[in-house]
């Protein structure tokens, strides 16, 4: 391993033209490090692993590190909408902002101009570590800076963790969600009370979000009978799936679904599914049919219906 490699790791990916000194290294191999695309200069003193991501190396150039919704998906985490605006967390003695395509040019002071950056002031430290900003402070940002559903449709991400179906756990655990909550203010901490670690997908967190706000009695991954579960349940009997095209398009696929959709129905449960499209683009047409069901009381049982053990 390279002592330029051995010092951009140490920074998180990123090192000033001070640590390289530091390390030893002479400036005809920083300089052939360039030429050969081992080494980029993002802006002056300041260089990066030319692997990093192309956004980050814009959020490193105006002089700060990859923050908030523009982090997200580097963090792993689902996206309700891509970011209009570069957001980019800053030092709190963070100075000489320069424009994220051309270090050459300062960012500028006023707001519209610099429409396309959002800035995060996020530290007394004169420096932050790396091109990103740890999970944590990203979610908080969002918090902050995002509408309520977006910023829930990220955290549900970052908590999901469903155990019957194996695999790594949640990005961010119980005591880290703790610990998010304690640094939100009350009016983001409600709603980051209302997120959940058994949200699949975006359709799920915004039906789920939607349905709650119109009053409905809605459970998230109710295990039913067979040893089925469903994405949501409304009230008692009402099973509301939302499915990608992707899950529902392999190989098997269409008979594994109509043979757990046939069981439920035997069970006693009414069953709807929607495209993750219609609940994302056409959410009124779904809340006619819920409530359409409502009305007719399909959600609950009753007579004739006998819930199944």
């Amino acid at each position: 391993m390279s002592t330029i490699t051995r010092v951009l790791r140490a920074g998180g990916g990123v090192c000033r033209a001070a640590d390289l000194v530091a390390a030893g290294v002479p400036r005809r191999t920083v300089e052939a490090a360039l030429a050969r695309g081992r080494l980029e200069r993002v802006r002056r003193g300041v260089y990066i692993d030319p692997l990093v991501p192309a956004a980050a190396k814009r959020a490193v150039r105006v002089g700060g590190r990859l923050s908030c919704v523009s982090a997200a998906r580097l963090h792993g985490l689902r996206v309700l909408s891509e970011p209009v605006r570069l957001h980019v967390g800053l030092a709190g003695q963070a100075a000489r902002l320069r424009h994220p395509d051309d270090d050459a040019r300062p960012l500028p002071r006023d707001e519209a101009p610099r429409a396309a950056v959002r800035l995060h002031w996020t530290s007394a430290t004169p420096e932050l570590h790396g091109f990103l900003a740890p999970l944590d402070e990203c979610l908080a940002q969002m918090f902050r800076c995002l509408p309520a559903l977006d910023a829930l449709c990220v955290l549900d991400s970052a908590r999901e963790w469903v155990p019957w179906q194996g695999g790594p756990g949640p990005k961010l655990d119980d005591a880290g969600f703790a610990r998010l909550l304690e640094r939100l203010p009350a009016s983001s901490r409600s709603i980051a009370l209302r997120s959940s670690a058994s949200s699949q997908a975006i359709g799920e967190t915004i039906a789920r979000y939607r349905l709650e706000e119109l009053g409905v009695p809605v459970r998230v991954q109710v295990e039913l009978p067979g040893g089925y579960h469903g994405d949501l349940l409304v009230g008692e009997r009402v099973v509301f799936e939302v499915e990608g095209e992707g899950p529902h398009s392999a190989p098997g696929a269409f008979e594994r679904d109509r043979r757990r959709a046939a069981w439920l129905k035997a069970a006693g449960y009414a069953h709807v599914a929607f495209s993750h499209r219609q609940v994302v683009d056409d959410w009124p047409s779904v809340e006619g049919v819920v409530r359409m069901l409502m009305r007719r009381g399909v959600h609950r049982w009753g007579e004739g219906l006998d819930r199944p053990v």
